[in-house]
């Protein structure tokens, strides 16, 4: 047997190995977070714990065999814990539109080096939304967009702040903006993150909300965690049926933002969708890609029935738009 051979074979188990400690790790990020971390990850460990599995199948005899093969297994079982429910879940029919009062809505990441704001307006219009919420809505992005927009949704709030706070709502439903201090109008303020509450009523009266936000990443872990529990804040605070939608940067594997929904008794909407990363630089150039992650999340509460949601067209950003009807029971 070559040593080139055996150096191989010792690499493919390090890797089955690996893939399946991290999948274990991974099970203990409600105890530590910094381990959370891992099951942003979950779309890739599980099928690399699958190889894993049957790597260590194949190569290994004996003991070794047996070991490695339990081993292995538990990482295929920690990451399917968390990955089959979300597979199943997305299979599960949405309840029957009615007839009248279905609103339908757009939330998407506009992202900040894009500059195509025709392709951004056409997918729009494609859609027609009957509101629009915006992240990473910029000055140069609003500059082009607005115009676009203003005749056909009317309406409209624009947050101008730090890095994840400048966001935009249209609607062609007139709405009341929650004046709570979340939405700078200063460009130059520290606030990294922001968000827009408001509170409309359908073509029957019934009132419901829609709230907006921009998070960051989930590193370093505990930046985000605030975000979280200050928003949960806010969230407490809002009666009725309610929708929240925007980029949290966060995927619905992980502890922190599957505690963040169940704390505040909420729904959420977007399972199984894969919105971001659209586009990537590499080669000297931003290019297009497969997205793999679900960073893009709609959540209901209290009374809003979802009844279709998809991923929108794609328009130069990094993400895609994310399209829902709903009614208001």
């Amino acid at each position: 047997m070559s040593l080139l051979f055996l150096l191989v074979r010792l690499g493919l188990m390090l890797g089955a190995l690996g893939a399946a400690t991290w999948s274990i790790l991974a099970v203990f990020g409600f105890a530590v977070p910094v381990l959370d971390l891992l099951n942003h990850a979950q779309i890739l460990l599980l099928p690399a714990t699958l190889i894993g599995l049957f790597l260590v199948t194949v190569l290994l005899r004996g003991n070794w065999r047996k070991a490695a093969m339990i081993y292995a297994f538990l990482g295929v079982a920690a990451s399917a814990n968390v990955m089959v429910p979300e597979f199943v879940a997305s299979t599960q029919a949405r309840p029957t539109a009615p007839a009248a009062g279905v609103v339908r809505m757009m939330t998407h990441n506009l992202f900040g080096m894009n500059y195509a704001m025709d392709k951004v307006t056409a997918a729009i219009f494609a859609e027609d939304p009957d509101i629009i919420v915006l992240q990473e809505y910029f000055g140069e992005q609003a500059r082009d967009l607005h115009p676009l927009l203003i005749e056909r949704y009317p309406y409209y709030v624009r947050c101008r702040g730090g890095k994840r706070a400048n966001l935009g709502l249209y609607s062609r439903i007139p709405f009341e903006q929650v004046e709570d201090g979340a939405c700078p109008d200063n460009a130059y303020v520290t606030e990294r993150t922001a968000h827009i509450l408001a509170k409309f009523h359908t073509s029957g009266g019934k009132a419901f909300s829609v709230i907006t936000t921009h998070m960051d990443w989930p590193l370093p872990v505990q930046r985000q965690q605030d975000q979280l529990n200050a928003l949960s804040g806010v969230l407490g605070g809002i009666d009725g049926p309610m929708i929240l939608a925007g980029d949290f940067n966060s995927t619905p594997w992980s502890y922190a933002l599957r505690d963040f929904v169940s704390r505040n008794g909420l729904v959420r909407q977007t399972v199984n969708l894969l919105t971001y990363p659209k586009r990537w630089f590499y080669l000297g150039a931003w290019r297009d890609t497969i997205p793999f992650l679900p960073l893009d999340h709609v959540m209901t509460r209290g009374g809003i029935v979802v009844h279709e949601l998809h991923a929108g067209r794609p328009t130069a950003s990094d993400h895609l738009p994310v399209v829902f009807s709903f009614s208001v029971e």
